[in-house]
């Protein structure tokens, strides 16, 4: 007899447990209140260029010339882009012997030039061929003074690059520099 009471009871207590949310007269609610972020970013589709073997004095572009690499504005901004290079440093040994990057894109004793061209551009450069010199300095990769708008999200642009040995060098030392290209806010 206990446990059939028991048993009652427990239901009861069951049912009107379940049944007092809509006994209640009144509710409120949340306002939830956001701003979405702007996500500045951008890909791009190549990050080395191995070349190999180079003499000195040579000049050697990346296949296919100006459409090797693609960058993608992957953030949901519009973008300016920004490039900048580096010396190139001595793979075994980066203290002990380095190629200096120019600031003109020309070439010397120890002193290599490197440039950028994007695809469909044949504007800029001070040779008017479209080719851009890469410095040690940060400077616009798209849009240019002048010319052109910021990239908006899923744009694309194309761009080959373009290496320059130095006159003289140290053979049989395997060289590596670094190409940085970033985006910021339009």
């Amino acid at each position: 007899m206990k446990v059939i009471i028991l048993g009652i009871l427990s239901v009861v207590i069951l049912a009107s447990g379940f049944s007092l949310p809509t006994l209640a007269d009144d509710s409120g609610s949340i306002t939830i209140t956001m701003t979405g972020i702007n996500e500045i970013s951008i890909e791009l589709d190549k990050t080395s260029w191995d070349i190999g073997d180079v003499a000195t004095n040579a000049v050697i572009e990346t296949t296919p010339p100006i459409q090797w690499c693609t960058l993608t504005v992957t953030g949901n901004s519009d973008v300016n882009t920004l490039i900048e290079g580096k010396d190139a440093k001595w793979v075994d040994d980066p203290a002990a012997y380095e190629w200096t990057l120019s600031y003109d894109g020309s070439n010397g004793e120890h002193i290599y030039g490197l440039w950028f061209r994007i695809s469909g551009d044949t504007t800029r450069g001070p040779n008017e061929d479209g080719y851009v010199p890469i410095t040690k300095t940060q400077s616009e990769f798209w849009p240019y003074p002048d010319n052109g708008s910021p990239l908006e999200p899923d744009d694309t642009k194309q761009f080959g690059l373009s290496l320059m040995t130095p006159t003289y060098f140290y053979g049989s030392r395997e060289m590596q520099t670094q190409v940085t290209i970033s985006a910021v806010a339009a």
